[in-house]
């Protein structure tokens, strides 16, 4: 917890230098520079953590070091096993820690390059749909509270196939087909979840994002008691046995609650503030709703198992470029925006206070 609010201080801090002196000359070279600096920030958080730290990051290092006594004809046999045999799952990641185990068999340093490389796309994502400093301060924020549990310290073949996602959406954004079908079949032979990111394409430019958005609000309730039929499906259709456990699970879980409201209350600001979020002349945000939409309907899977999360984030962190553009559409003068930006803040950290999440350095 200490870190995270750590992190969001020193954002503040760094955004209150970044700001000093900004012009409309130089406020786009400054943006990049604090957005530089925040990732840098998330790079260290991320590598810097005890493999204590995140429910898997010690069962990967365990994966890491077995690594050694891998063979590469069993890698490229796993291949065979997996996608012509059905056994086994995303072949692909055990071939990504052998080449990195082969040029370095540190696990430390294996760390930092699934942060730097998960940072940078981010941040690239962050800055080219952003337009204010206090843009990206609210992105990082949000982050903190809704996706630091998973992509810094847990989840890393998902981590490393979310990187293609982010990369992918400026190819949704130039309307090239191919290489962003390229780049997320890339990503599956990492985690075969990344799929269903493929739709996205085609939806992304459905122009009455505000219908999908009042549609996807008012199915939700319809959804939940289905939750496990709807899991189920997309479990058949995904043709995973790992998937379909998910479905199956008799786990008892209250599903992602706070996650929940936070989606549910953006979803209400946004259709009822759409015409001046729409209007929006530097920002393209009809795939930002598009994608918030179908992050809104995947969210009650978490009530059948938390592990369905992992389905809800390639769209739910969307919301980081969202949750700025609503802000500025609702405070269009400066110091009322400052103001609700110090309640957002003071929201989150308290968030943070509350869940008190463990957090120790590698030297601790």
């Amino acid at each position: 917890m200490y870190v995270q609010l750590l992190v969001i201080f020193l954002s503040l801090i760094a955004a209150w230098y970044y700001s000093q002196g900004l012009t409309l000359l130089n406020q786009d070279h400054r943006r990049k520079q604090y957005v530089i600096f925040v990732c840098i920030l998330l790079i260290l958080q991320s590598g810097l953590r005890d493999v204590s730290v995140g429910a898997d990051t010690h069962a990967y290092q365990i994966s890491f070091e077995n690594i050694k006594s891998t063979s590469w004809t069993q890698i490229w046999q796993n291949f065979y096993n997996v996608y012509i045999l059905g056994e086994g799952k995303d072949a692909g990641y055990p071939l990504l820690e052998k080449i990195f185990y082969t040029i370095c068999p540190e696990y430390r340093i294996y760390l930092f390059s699934i942060a730097i490389f998960f940072f940078w796309a981010l941040g690239q994502f962050i800055y080219q749909n952003t337009i204010r400093i206090s843009d990206v301060l609210m992105s990082l924020c949000l982050y903190q509270v809704l996706f630091y549990g998973f992509f810094s310290v847990t989840g890393i073949r998902q981590t490393i196939a979310t990187i293609f996602t982010l990369l992918g959406y400026k190819y949704i954004q130039a309307r090239r087909l191919f290489p962003f079908i390229i780049l997320i079949s890339t990503a599956a032979f990492i985690h075969k979840s990344v799929l269903i990111f493929l739709p996205f394409y085609f939806l992304a430019r459905f122009k009455y994002s505000r219908w999908l958005l009042i549609g996807s609000t008012l199915a939700v309730p319809f959804i939940f008691p289905l939750a496990r039929r709807f899991a189920t499906i997309l479990a058949t259709l995904s043709a995973s046995d790992t998937y379909m456990g998910y479905a199956e699970s008799d786990y008892e879980t209250s599903g992602a609650q706070v996650f929940f409201i936070f989606m549910f209350l953006i979803a209400m600001v946004t259709i009822f503030k759409n015409k001046s979020i729409i209007l929006n002349k530097n920002i393209n945000t009809t795939p930002i709703i598009n994608a918030f939409s179908l992050a809104l309907i995947f969210t009650p899977l978490t009530w059948v198992d938390p592990a369905l999360m992992r389905v809800v984030q390639y769209f739910s962190i969307f919301s980081l470029l969202l949750l700025p553009i609503i802000i500025n559409s609702y405070s269009t003068r400066q110091n009322n925006r400052y103001i609700v930006i110090s309640i957002c803040i003071l929201i989150f950290c308290i968030i943070l206070i509350k869940r008190d999440s463990d957090y120790a350095f590698l030297w601790d």
